[in-house]
């Protein structure tokens, strides 16, 4: 939302300045079998989905100890501060610590509900058996996310740490005991937002710093022999799998690796089951499989098989039909089966036809009707706000998908930071769009140039992307919001695209810029150009139509080539008073947004995005509670929701229409083979200079036979 920020730190000029981050991204990409593997603490970076293998679910009651902890040490580099960590820690970090007077706290979930605390950190803790089955098995511990700056002991062992809030992040856990009781000690730091400008947000952010565990925590075992990770790169004739296969053992093994793409099918039972092979019907046959060898993989060595399907048939994935499929990577040594692997995903494909300009989804004409939404509990309400804390629940999100539908909307902007897993992962399966985007947030010049040169943000970005890879709902990456400078800002950008088309590049990337400025340039190396738009409510006057059409237009002048996308409007009724002036704020501005939307004649702006569907808790100053939801947080419309759904089901009538969805169709389509293709084309280059010089000399016996009865004299 747009915000005059003062100036909160003034770096060099502040005598209690913290010392500056030193802390060093722990993600790193290396090239294998000519591809792009990421990896982290020494491991290649996993899917993060539920898999057919052991897993022991670290969820509910955890030991929790609040503490003020030493933020420079939390940000130092760790072979300089990881001894002074554990002497702070005090033993905190050991299997045997006393930890019975610490009080119990659920995880997923937070340590600084609002509205009194900020900020802040803390000491978890937690035992549990491992079963003697495991021994000899390859283990990983997975955090799906904490907040923000996150240390990890197993039983005693430093296991690494991990700087961010919202992305998931993993661990070897070699040092397991099987057949005994072990423990995991988690030291997590939260700094206060506003108090240094190196880390990711840095500053007075519009939502609430919810610290702590705020993910899932979970082990999962595998043969060392085992797929890390299966994406899917989708077209709309085919589909390009990469498959990650990892020997994490001693003995080399010599592994074949079936790849099989099966039909999915959507039903009220599966619906909520975060196992992908839930979605195989029955039965289900592979649409297309193949089996290939790796050879020799040696000890502690990684590989990467990559293959390409050509299909024909298929169901493509749109938010009126959402069609999924299943990848299925099955892992053999002879005939025995070691390790398997499934991800869902969706043939599609988002674009932009930069003559009209307009947004292009499968080749049809797309404007998104759009909310935006935060991963925070609404119910039950107290005293007329939110109740608080991290949305943890699948029912929760998918209630709050479930009312997006409910005002005809087809795509959400996730807030301002990377969304709960489960957020994509159900709106691929009830068809709404995704805008996601990393946490930089009302950046300056001098806080981009600092966090760029840290990596955090092209980190952030990496383990957004990986986490969300076959995600078809995701179709939008965005960089930035509301922030400043123009060489810094474009330079940061540049940088976050190209990153994020060197890892997927099937989505559309942009910021959302401030719209007070529609002259604003920076989005000249996205794809799209975003744009928060409070015209008549923030700045320019009083509110009008013909206002937002006429900054639109230049806008639109700025950007002739690419989309306009209004991601945020709105204004907010802080009582039943202010209700009616809401809703007369969304009919006005959508008046002059709504003729030109890209699906109508001379139409350039791709989305419209109302701010928000839910009121939320924020720690702007003199603020606790934004109140500009579509919906109160008992869940009943305000006036402006009747206003979004009338308005937002007129555009989709204009939504086209496609074949209803097959369950799945789809064949391989008939391909030469490599072999005999390489023999053809070897042949015809061997041949072609014989046969080049033969017709050469035919022709030349020709020539020489038209000219010789052309010139012999006539007979006496």
């Amino acid at each position: 939302m747009f915000v005059l920020l003062a100036v909160v730190i003034v770096p060099g000029c502040q005598p209690n300045e913290p010392a500056r981050a030193d802390l060093q991204p722990t993600l790193e990409n290396r090239q294998v079998n000519g591809g792009r593997v990421a990896f982290q603490n020494g491991i290649p970076v996993p899917s993060f989905g539920l898999q057919p293998r052991p897993r022991i679910d670290l969820t509910g009651p955890w030991r929790f100890e609040p503490a003020a902890l030493d933020e420079t040490l939390s940000l130092t580099d760790r072979s300089r501060s990881e001894a002074a960590i554990e002497r702070e820690a005090d033993g905190r970090q050991k299997p045997g610590y006393d930890d019975r007077s610490w009080r119990q706290t659920d995880v997923p979930g937070t340590f600084n509900e609002p509205p009194d605390q900020r900020g802040g950190g803390g000491w978890y803790r937690r035992s549990f058996d491992v079963p003697s089955t495991w021994a000899g098995l390859t283990g990983t511990l997975q955090f799906a996310a904490a907040r923000y700056v996150t240390d990890v002991w197993l039983n005693g062992t430093h296991l690494g740490y991990h700087e961010g809030g919202s992305t998931p992040f993993a661990f070897d856990a070699s040092s397991l005991r099987p057949g005994q009781t072990n423990t995991l000690a988690v030291r997590v730091d939260n700094p206060v937002w506003g108090t240094r400008n190196d880390i990711v947000p840095w500053g007075l952010a519009d939502w609430w710093n919810y610290g702590g565990l705020v993910g899932p925590v979970w082990l999962e075992a595998s043969d060392p022999l085992h797929v890390s990770r299966a994406d899917v790169v989708p077209h709309l004739d085919g589909a390009d799998t990469s498959i990650v296969v990892t020997n994490s053992g001693k003995r080399p093994r010599s592994p074949t690796v079936t790849v099989e793409l099966l039909p999915a099918s959507i039903t009220p039972q599966n619906l909520l089951n975060p196992d992908p092979a839930s979605l195989v019907p029955p039965g289900a046959a592979p649409i297309v499989q193949r089996t290939d060898g790796l050879g020799r993989l040696a000890g502690g060595e990684t590989t990467r098989l990559a293959s390409s399907f050509l299909l024909r048939g298929v169901d493509l994935w749109t938010p009126s039909q959402p069609a999924l499929y299943v990848l299925h990577a099955v892992v053999r040594e002879g005939s025995t089966v070691v390790d398997q692997s499934y991800e869902t995903f969706g043939l599609r494909q988002i674009k932009v036809d930069t003559s009209g300009p307009r947004l292009l989804l499968n080749g049809a004409l797309a404007a998104f009707r759009g909310v935006s939404v935060h991963d925070e509990r609404q119910s039950p309400p107290a005293a007329g706000n939110p109740r608080g804390g991290p949305m943890t629940q699948p029912e929760e999100f998918l209630a709050q998908l479930r009312q997006a539908q409910g005002v005809h909307a087809d795509l959400v902007r996730a807030d301002h930071h990377p969304p709960d897993a489960w957020l994509p992962l159900l709106a691929d399966r009830l068809g709404i769009g995704i805008w996601e985007e990393i946490p930089l947030y009302h950046y300056t010049p001098q806080s981009f140039d600092i966090v760029m040169s840290r990596g955090i943000a092209q980190q952030t970005l990496e383990e957004m992307d990986l986490r969300d890879f076959d995600r078809p709902s995701v179709l939008f990456h965005g960089f930035a919001n509301e922030s400043t400078g123009g060489a810094e800002r474009q330079s940061a950008l540049t940088t976050l695209r190209n990153l994020d088309r060197e890892i997927d590049g099937t989505r559309l990337t942009g910021q959302a810029a401030y719209g007070s400025d529609p002259t604003d340039t920076t989005s000249t190396p996205l794809d799209v150009a975003g744009f928060t738009w409070y015209w008549g409510v923030f700045y320019g006057g009083r509110l009008s139509a013909e206002l937002v059409e006429r900054q639109l237009a230049k806008a639109h002048r700025t950007y002739p080539s690419k989309p306009i996308m209004i991601l945020e409007f709105g204004h907010w009724a802080d009582s039943p008073a202010e209700e009616a002036y809401q809703a007369w704020v969304f009919d006005t501005t959508y008046a002059g947004i709504g003729p030109w939307l890209d699906d109508l004649p001379g139409g350039y702006v791709g989305a419209a995005v109302y701010w928000s569907m839910d009121d939320y808790w924020t720690e702007r100053p003199g603020i606790q509670v934004e109140h500009f939801g579509l919906y109160r947080p008992d869940g009943t419309l305000r006036p402006v929701g009747e206003r979004a759904a009338y308005d937002y089901a007129q555009a989709a009538l204009r939504q086209p229409r496609v074949p209803a969805v097959t369950g799945g169709a789809g064949e391989l389509a008939p391909r030469a083979d490599p072999y005999r293709q390489a023999l053809l084309y070897g042949g015809v280059a061997l041949l072609a200079p014989s046969l080049l010089l033969v017709t050469l000399i035919g022709a030349l016996v020709l020539l020489g036979r038209r000219r010789r009865r052309r010139w012999r004299p006539s007979s006496p």
